[in-house]
């Protein structure tokens, strides 16, 4: 190798090094720092991602893929190997009641039982009287359980969303719905009444023949199921106030299209669907529908007037129409959605279910007030509704209102009802291990802590991140969860990670290297003479 070529080789070599310290990232930011501490490090947080409600009782998705519950537990939907109602979260068992559910991706409330999508599978526990646990008997669970394959032949697999309606189920894999539970009203979509599925059974298409397919949402209500399936929103099961959108009250055992605004052509763009008891709701963002009972006005068109096709959800005060829709949620007689300009509700206010400061029912939507009663709600980035009962998902924690039986928005107890928003479960940092030693200056920042590391030695260490979970100001069960957050390195003193501190050992390297050729040049030039 020429001269030049080494040394054109070692600076390009040196500057390798430099780009891969700069590149390097995890989920600690920055992965290395000196052994004398300091560093300013940050990691993922831990808060609720997605609420759901069910008729009492609520899940809450973590971020970090875990679920708590709280609320009613008479037949063990908590999860939590018990039958006990629980005012505040606790965290739901693992598979047959092996540690705690992990890699959990959505959740759904149902009427008395819970589902959960954990590693591509689903899982469920609660009631089970209607085979609607999918597990091939009829026997309740108070710890999840893997749902079975389709007639009972291995189990579910690449699931990535799931609905519990009030005693039936549906998954899909994003190319099929499978339904399983109670059919008295052929919600299971597969063209046949009355006969109930203790395991899954594919939802059939449009024809009552082949298999749904391309199903981008799914969702449920009291006895019948909504999906989009090709870009087409269809419906099947209980029809009995026109909540299948298809301009009948006929039940109807496979899917049907729903309609288009008053009966014509059929609605588009369609990516948020939500159900209530006997209502539905689907939005594109920019254009929120809704059809069925409408004796809270539950469908937000200003009247109270039962609708059997689509009808338009009107905007706030009543003019113009809702838009900028990011989410959608039902109770089972209250509308909720979150707007780009923040959460909203509209239909009955029975305990204060709107959350808008009184029990005064709205045909339109309303804002929610913000926590306390102090402006509005718009950091919500979930939304959901229950008997009476509403709740939100936001960075610092949930929040709920309405209805509470001093036990459904997990507060620990604190109110009974309230027509304000109230923070229910909600987690605080305790701190972030580096090792064997904790970080200081430890601050949550919406979804990520910020902490210092302390001294340490050379080497690579696991951080591991702590935080307490509260209902209100009540810990939870257990109160506290761990988990890991990344890698940390330790390195001398002059190895600093930062490129404006990296500089002038790269340079100083090259300039031994080039001080270096030009000795070896000396040299040999005075070996020839």
């Amino acid at each position: 190798m020429r001269l030049s070529q080494l040394i054109i080789s070692v600076v390009a070599g040196l500057c390798l090094t430099l780009l891969s310290s700069l590149s390097a990232h995890g989920s600690a930011s920055p992965t290395a720092g000196p052994v004398s501490g300091g560093t300013p490090v940050t990691i993922d947080g831990i808060n609720f991602v997605k609420v759901s409600v069910g008729i009492r009782h609520a899940l809450g998705l973590t971020s970090q893929g875990t679920v708590y519950s709280w609320g009613y537990n008479g037949y063990g939907e908590l999860g939590d190997g018990t039958t006990s109602n629980s005012s505040v979260p606790v965290q739901v068992k693992g598979i047959g009641g092996s540690g705690y559910l992990t890699d959990v991706t959505d959740i759904s409330a149902g009427g008395w039982f819970s589902l959960a999508v954990s590693n591509g599978h689903v899982v469920s526990w609660g009631l089970n009287s209607r085979g609607n646990l999918g597990i091939g008997t009829l026997t309740n669970s108070s710890v999840p359980l893997v749902v079975n394959g389709v007639g009972g032949s291995g189990e579910l697999t690449g699931i990535n969303g799931v609905a519990a309606g009030f005693s039936e189920a549906y998954a899909t894999n994003g190319t099929n719905v499978f339904a399983w539970g109670s059919n008295d009203h052929g919600q299971l979509g597969n063209n046949q009444v009355g006969t109930d599925a203790r395991s899954p059974v594919i939802v059939l298409g449009i024809n009552g023949t082949s298999p749904l397919t391309n199903v981008t949402a799914v969702a449920a209500g009291a006895f019948f199921g909504m999906a989009v399936s090709n870009g087409t929103l269809v419906s099947w099961g209980a029809n009995f106030y026109g909540n299948l959108g298809d301009g009948t009250t006929t039940n109807r055992p496979y899917p049907v299209v729903v309609q288009g605004v008053g009966g014509s052509g059929t609605l588009s763009g369609i990516t948020m669907l939500a159900a209530g008891e006997s209502f539905a709701l689907a939005s594109s963002g920019d254009a929120t529908y809704a059809w069925g009972d409408n004796f809270s006005g539950a469908l937000g068109d200003g009247t109270l007037t039962n609708s059997s096709s689509p009808v338009r959800v009107i905007g706030l005060g009543g003019t113009g129409y809702l838009t900028g829709v990011t989410s959608l949620g039902a109770g089972l007689y209250q509308a909720l959605a979150l707007t780009t300009s923040g959460a909203v509700a509209w239909g009955s206010n029975v305990g204060g279910s709107l959350g808008i400061g009184s029990t005064t029912a709205s045909n339109y939507p309303v804002r929610i007030l913000g926590l306390g009663g102090q402006g509005n709600l718009t950091t919500a980035t979930s939304i959901d509704g229950g008997e009476y009962y509403s709740m939100a998902a936001t960075p610092s924690g949930m929040l709920g209102w309405g209805l509470s039986y001093s036990t459904l928005i997990g507060d620990g107890g604190a109110v009974t009802n309230t027509q304000v928003p109230v923070i229910g479960p909600n987690f605080q940092p305790l701190h972030v291990s580096f090792g064997i030693d904790n970080g200081t200056s430890l601050v949550a920042s919406g979804n990520y802590w910020n902490v210092t590391s302390p001294q340490g030695a050379v080497g690579s260490v696991v951080l591991t991140a702590t935080a307490n979970i509260f209902g209100g100001t009540t810990p939870g069960v257990p109160a506290t969860t761990s988990w890991n957050a990344g890698t940390f390195t330790y390195e001398p003193a002059l190895a600093k990670t930062g490129a404006a501190n990296f500089l002038p050992v790269l340079l100083a390297s090259v300039g031994t290297v080039v001080l270096g050729v030009a000795l070896l040049i000396f040299l040999r030039r005075q070996g020839r003479q």
